[in-house]
C-alpha cells in the first residue's frame, strides 16, 4: 500500500487529504494523468477546434442558449393568448384547427375521419383563422 495525497491528483481538492492506495491503482492513475496530458499536447499541437461531434458538452452549449426573461416572458404571454383564442371557438372549429395544426393531419384526413367533405373542413379552419385575425 502506498500513501498518496488526494490534492496531487484532483486539483478540486482543497485540503491535503492522505490515503492509501494499492500500487496498481496508483499506475492506474498515473497512466490516465500522462493519457490527459497527452491528449491535450495533441490538440494543442495541431491547433483542434472542437466539432459538433464531440461528447463534452460543449455542442451543448453552442446550439441551445438560455432564453432571456423578456423571452421567456413574451412566450408565456403568447401561450395565454393562443389558448384564449383557441378557447373561444366553437368544438368543431376547435377539434379541426387542433388536428391540422397539432396533430398534422391534412384536410381530407380530418374529412374522412369526421364523415364530411373536404370542403366544409377547409372552410372551418379557415373561419377559426380569420375570426381571431387582429
Amino acid at each position: 500500500m502506498i500513501s498518496i495525497n488526494l490534492r496531487d491528483f484532483y486539483p478540486w481538492c482543497n485540503e491535503d487529504i492522505f490515503v492509501e492506495i494499492t500500487e496498481e491503482m496508483l499506475e492506474v492513475m498515473k497512466a490516465a494523468d500522462r493519457q490527459e496530458a497527452a491528449y491535450k499536447r495533441r490538440t494543442y499541437y495541431h491547433k483542434a477546434q472542437y466539432s459538433l461531434d464531440c461528447h463534452d458538452g460543449i455542442e451543448n452549449d453552442a446550439l441551445h442558449h438560455s432564453p432571456s426573461p423578456e423571452k421567456i416572458y413574451t412566450r408565456g404571454e403568447a401561450t395565454r393568448e393562443l389558448f384564449a383564442a383557441i378557447g373561444q371557438l366553437t368544438a368543431i372549429q376547435r377539434r379541426r384547427l387542433l388536428a391540422y395544426y397539432f396533430e398534422g393531419m391534412n384536410f381530407r384526413q380530418i374529412a374522412e375521419a369526421e364523415g364530411v367533405s373536404h370542403g366544409s373542413v377547409s372552410q372551418s379552419v379557415k373561419a377559426a383563422l380569420n375570426r381571431h385575425i387582429y
